[in-house]
């Protein structure tokens, strides 16, 4: 950072800026702070300084007008509808005010911003520390099993897109690339076809973050592919070192980084996964242990900057070999990511775009329409490359049968720029292998890049589309006999108990055609990227966390119990805004037809008071609803019901919710201990009651489940009883269902029921949770008898047409 700040001032000194008569001196002692806001006035009248010349309120100043300046940015763009990311935003902070460096000396703007060159540096010091502290953090974010999970096309697709973007520009420019053009040396010609070949995973995993495509399927191919391009670019930066360098300097930095590689992985990794096994079970690890940690990264930085390694590769190795997620990987990440990347990081990215020079790229614009100068020859390279880029990275997905529209937009996502490169040229620039002058071209090239290119993709794909079902998939056009897809989610080992025996008791599990797939959703902490594990397809390492024990054995006991029913595991560890995604993509995979989710809220066993109430979990919750690809259902889960008769009570009003509520108990018609109480409520009046088509639907519904209706008889214990009640308003439908309250083990009721009629009027206005509807969110109120549970049913929404 000194040598490019020093490089940078004598870029101002040569146009012509005098930097004589400072205050400071280097052999005085660094004054912190002032004696007071009247220093300046009353006690030091004639010789006080003011209080941007002290080094504290200096840097409290800068930290405060750059946090507001980027999120200004960063807001502006977002109300205007342009997801930029967010160091996009920072770097824009730093363009802007780039020209006040051709402000007057005596301005305000100036002491703050460009102060005396000999007084220390403290705010760039302190985004140099952001700089390494990043680094290491991507690193523990990273997932390195990833790697075992790559295919075989993001493998050609990753190698292709960083390779062929070489070979073009190597033919184009031919022996530039050693003795350099009229504006650009050899050197920069190479710097500038490599960084704009690779394609960093770091970067694009926080840009297909910030679009909220990372949950995706085509979310998860990019990573992949990413990670391969990022292996390839490291593997010809090495043949790149030894090939233009000194053998014998080679030599000592391959020895040198093989050594580091070697202590990381045989001293530290194991030392990290015993701290990590001597850590208790959910409790977090001892403090001085993410102290050494710290101390550690910054060692790694100095030692590869010994080596003259681009030196953020030092603190990313030590993050990768950090175990990931809890205990160690997670308290990382909780403790300083925020505080990183939203203070600290923003300085380093601000000060770099500082070095702009509006001038000289006034005079460099007015020589492009000659075809000459530094930034000519600089797009040129920059022209050249992106484009073969995107061309040959569009090819190889697009052979593997992925969408025209995808291929060109993974292309794009591989082209981007952003952090990473930015990190390249600063440091060619302090190695004094870059020009300040090239430095301020590719910076602006970096800003567009990663201003257009996410706006693009934005609106190129349209991830919504993905989840549309153009199947009925839900109970009432399911068959009486055909299999049942159920796909239940486990938010934590509270909720497994009731699933287990839900299922039990409402299905004829003996001779089943049920399926049943299990999904164990786990917030994802301590990682970059979303995981997605297939306990039938990966085995856990043995001395590894498993993030899903108790699910495991529960439901595997479960399965060897009842043989004929068919169990799959799986496990999602995801950001809680994106889980409903996992949700709808495992959904449509396995074409389930019924999503079951569990409440929120747990009681005691006494039922008297509320155990847990997960605010996250209720939200995943409404997020499914909205467009989930089948039929929802949200189990509210009281007591274990014994072995004698399971009764059921489906309430019904009218409407697609409700059909779908009597088809669930139908099915369970099935087994023979359910026994099924039809309980119709008829509104007073016909106002918001179905009519027509609907109307229709309702009466079939109800035929075909009445068709069971009779009397049980000997050896039968299951059938169907129907009750007709007929209510004025919402106290009635109260008074009717609390009344048998104490009677029914279930109730199962849609989402919707008797919205808009009588049967709900005055009760409406009291709901809680929307998600379960009026009578839903009746029958769990604090005023209900707590013994009963309850099924709130939704029917399948999105169906598309072809």
């Amino acid at each position: 950072m000194d040598t490019l700040n020093v490089t940078f001032w004598n870029e101002l000194s040569s146009r012509g800026y005098s930097f004589e008569g400072t205050k400071y001196c280097e052999n005085q002692p660094v004054l912190v702070n002032s004696f007071g806001v009247w220093e300046k006035y009353l006690i030091q009248s004639y010789h006080g300084l003011l209080i941007w010349d002290y080094d504290l309120p200096q840097l409290e100043a800068v930290i405060v007008l750059v946090l507001c300046l980027w999120n200004f940015f960063y807001f502006l763009l977002k109300k205007i509808r342009l997801p930029v990311p967010r160091i996009t935003s920072m770097m824009l902070a730093g363009a802007a005010l780039s020209q006040t460096s051709l402000l007057p000396n005596d301005w305000l703007v100036q002491r703050i911003f460009f102060p005396d060159d000999l007084r220390p540096k403290i705010p760039d010091t302190l985004g140099a520390f952001a700089f390494v502290f990043y680094w290491f953090l991507e690193g523990v974010k990273m997932d390195v099993g990833m790697i075992k999970r790559t295919g075989s096309k993001a493998v050609v697709t990753g190698i292709v897109t960083v390779l062929f973007p070489i070979f073009t520009a190597n033919i184009v420019f031919g022996s530039l690339r050693e003795t350099g053009g009229k504006n650009l040396t050899g050197v920069e010609y190479r710097t500038i076809i490599f960084m704009q070949s690779i394609s960093a995973f770091t970067g694009i995993s926080r840009l297909i973050r910030d679009l909220e495509i990372d949950h995706s399927e085509f979310g998860r191919i990019v990573l992949s592919t990413a990670m391969v391009a990022d292996a390839t670019g490291v593997g010809i930066n090495v043949v790149a070192l030894f090939a233009w360098s000194d053998w014998r300097v080679s030599a000592f930095q391959g020895v040198g980084v093989l050594g580091f590689v070697i202590v990381l992985v045989l001293v530290f990794r194991p030392l990290m996964l015993l701290v990590v096994r001597r850590t208790p079970e959910e409790k977090p690890v001892k403090e001085y242990v993410i102290y050494i940690l710290i101390i550690l990264s910054f060692f790694c930085f100095e030692y590869l900057k010994m080596l003259h390694f681009f030196p953020a590769i030092g603190p990313f190795l030590l993050g990768l070999c950090v175990p990931h997620g809890p205990p160690l990987g997670s308290a990382l990440i909780q403790k300083f990511e925020s505080f990183n990347t939203g203070m600290l990081l923003p300085l380093f990215l601000f000060f770099p775009m500082l070095q702009i020079d509006g001038p000289w790229l006034v005079e460099e614009v007015q020589r492009l329409k000659h075809y000459d100068g530094q930034m000519y020859e600089a797009l040129t390279i920059i022209v050249v490359v992106s484009a073969s880029k995107i061309f040959f990275t569009t090819i190889p997905p697009l052979l593997a049968k992925m969408p025209l529209t995808d291929s060109f937009v993974m292309s794009l996502v591989l082209s981007n720029k952003g952090f990473v490169e930015m990190c390249y040229f600063m440091y060619a620039v302090e190695k004094q292998t870059l020009q300040v002058k090239s430095f301020t071209t590719l910076a602006l090239m970096i800003l567009f890049n990663s201003t257009v290119l996410p706006v693009v993709i934005h609106y190129l794909y349209d991830g919504s589309k993905r989840f549309i079902c153009f199947q009925k998939r839900n109970l009432v056009s399911l068959k009486l006999g055909s299999e049942m897809k159920f796909l239940t989610c486990i938010h934590k080992s509270d909720h497994i108990a009731g699933v287990i025996n839900f299922l039990e008791q409402s299905f004829p599990l003996e001779d089943s055609t049920l399926t049943c797939y299990v999904l164990n959703l786990v917030e994802l902490v301590g990682l970059d990227n979303p995981l997605f594990i297939s306990h039938q397809m990966q085995k856990a390492e043995p001395g590894h966390r498993s993030y899903s024990t108790n699910v495991l054995i529960a439901f595997d006991n479960f399965k060897h119990y009842w043989k004929s029913i068919t169990v799959e595991l799986f496990t999602s560890i995801s950001n809680p805004k994106y889980m409903h995604q996992e949700i709808y993509s495992l959904a449509l995979d396995k074409q389930a037809s019924f999503i079951m989710l569990p409440f929120h809220k747990i009681w005691s066993l006494d039922q008297t008071t509320v155990v847990s109430e997960d605010v996250i979990r209720r939200r995943v919750n409404i997020n499914v609803l909205r467009q989930a690809p089948c039929s929802v259902g949200i189990l509210v889960h009281r007591q274990n019901m014994g072995k004698h008769t399971y009764k059921v009570c489906a309430i019904f009003v009218g409407g697609k919710d409700d059909r779908e509520a009597l088809a669930m108990g139908k099915h369970m018609m099935r087994n023979q201990k359910v026994s099924l109480t039809v309980l119709k409520l008829i509104p007073g009046t016909l106002v918001g009651m179905t009519t027509g088509w609907d109307q229709m639907l309702d009466t079939a519904e109800l035929k075909e489940t009445m068709r069971n209706n009779s009397t049980p008889s000997e050896g039968e214990q299951n059938y169907v009883e129907y009750v007709e009640e007929t209510v004025d308003d919402g106290s009635d439908t109260s008074r009717i269902l609390l009344s048998m309250a104490s009677t029914f083990d279930l109730f199962v009721v849609g989402r919707s029921s008797g919205i808009g009629t009588d049967v709900t009027r005055a009760l409406s206005e009291w709901t809680e949770f929307d998600e379960l509807g009026v009578i839903g969110d009746l029958l769990v109120s604090s005023d209900f008898p707590q013994r009963g549970s309850v099924l709130v049913v939704q029917q399948q929404q999105n169906v598309a047409c072809r």
